[in-house]
């Protein structure tokens, strides 16, 4: 759909395209059942292996958040190859862990996460601030109706008497601080759905993947974050159905991811020929 030389990060940065939701969706499902069984065994193994590296004492929950995101990356690996025409195999899902890819996947998801996370965790501790004169109310009421003082409730209460009082009316605005802090992380959230994708499919180092992906994303972000918006309502629909639908749910939103990216930005034309 694009010539070779619309398929820099500018050229890619300045399309202009239309979200179609119902589209992908469609499209995405035609990926994932095009491999559904390799898709649901890798996202068990996957769980198994995330389960594994978590209970590891120490740095478990680090290296459970690398390995994390390249299983993730896996699912595009898969899902491109698929839209190109040509039939993965299971090894192909492990292709982020390959020299070439591991890096720039991993640098991406890890200045993703600390860019997005610096809003959130911050936007998190106004939250919790403000909700402090609440839960000292709340801790007060209890103790106060028990038969007889509890141990940990008071023990709860000499350590927030400890913290700087926060006066009468602040609460709310500072919440709205919150709110308004979090937006930022929100936006960048939605901003860089396509980054790893790009690592994926174009080869992208990670600073070029994550801006190209928020100059194109910027064009349409509200149609972008009805799709992501979407997706979620996906999942929360297979979560529902005592987890079994994330089976399918899961491993069905990078396919979406894929079509549209295969719709806007088009597939890498260098180096792919359809089996």
């Amino acid at each position: 759909m694009f010539s070779e030389s619309e398929h820099t990060p500018e050229a890619i940065a300045n399309r202009r395209y239309r979200v179609r939701i119902s589209q992908y969706i469609g499209d995405g499902w035609q990926i994932f059942t095009a491999n559904a069984g390799g898709y649901i065994g890798f996202l068990l193994l996957s769980a198994l292996i995330s389960g594994a590296l978590s209970n590891v004492p120490g740095v478990g929950p680090i290296v459970n958040g690398i390995i994390s995101g390249l299983l993730l990356a896996g699912y595009y690996f898969v899902g491109f190859k698929i839209a190109h025409g040509q039939r993965p195999e299971f090894s192909n899902f492990f292709d982020a862990f390959r020299n070439n890819n591991f890096l720039p996947i991993v640098l991406t998801n890890v200045v993703m996460g600390l860019i997005i996370n610096i809003f959130v965790v911050t936007a998190s501790l106004f939250f919790i601030a403000a909700s402090l004169p609440f839960v000292q109310r709340i801790l007060e009421q209890a103790n106060a109706q028990a038969p007889e003082p509890d141990a940990d409730i008071e023990q709860l209460l000499r350590l927030l008497e400890q913290l700087p009082p926060i006066p009468d009316g602040w609460p709310p605005v500072i919440a709205l601080m919150g709110l308004i802090i979090l937006l930022p992380g929100l936006y960048l959230g939605v901003c860089y759905t396509l980054a790893i994708p790009l690592v994926v499919e174009h080869k992208f180092d990670f600073w070029p993947a994550l801006e190209t992906s928020r100059r194109l994303i910027a064009r349409d972000w509200f149609g972008f974050f009805l799709l992501n918006l979407t997706i979620v309502l996906i999942n929360v629909l297979g979560l529902c159905l005592c987890c079994v639908g994330l089976l399918v749910s899961a491993p069905l939103s990078t396919c979406v991811i894929v079509a549209a990216y295969r719709d806007i930005i088009g597939l890498n034309p260098t180096d792919r020929t359809p089996l």
